[in-house]
């Protein structure tokens, strides 16, 4: 003999599986995700130089996570993507498990 849910639990199922679909919850981190346990040093004070030329875009510079240390990567100057006119800077994020790096990208 077959048994059928009655209606309203069907209908239940059916708009959880709904509400459920589009309820995404992740967290990204871009690239490997590592933890630091202590923070990065104060960014460097950087001296922008003249665009090399119309349409480019600075990058500024960051630190990034050697496994041992810190280490500072300069800015420069780039031209945006196709599509894309300025650039979100990467920076630094810290939680409960320690300090894991966000990477920039372009907008």
């Amino acid at each position: 003999m077959k048994k059928s849910l009655p209606f309203s639990s069907a209908l239940l199922s059916v708009a959880a599986a709904v509400v459920l679909s589009g309820c995404v919850v992740a967290t990204r981190i871009p690239g490997p995700a590592f933890y630091v346990d202590r923070a990065p040093p104060a960014a460097y004070s950087e001296v922008v130089l003249a665009s090399p030329g119309p349409g480019y875009v600075w990058i500024g510079g960051y630190y990034s996570w050697t496994g041992r240390d810190y280490y500072w990567n300069r800015g420069q100057w780039a031209q945006p993507q196709r599509g894309y006119t300025s650039w979100n800077q990467g920076h630094w994020h810290r939680d409960y498990r320690g300090h894991y790096w966000v990477s920039g990208h372009w907008r």
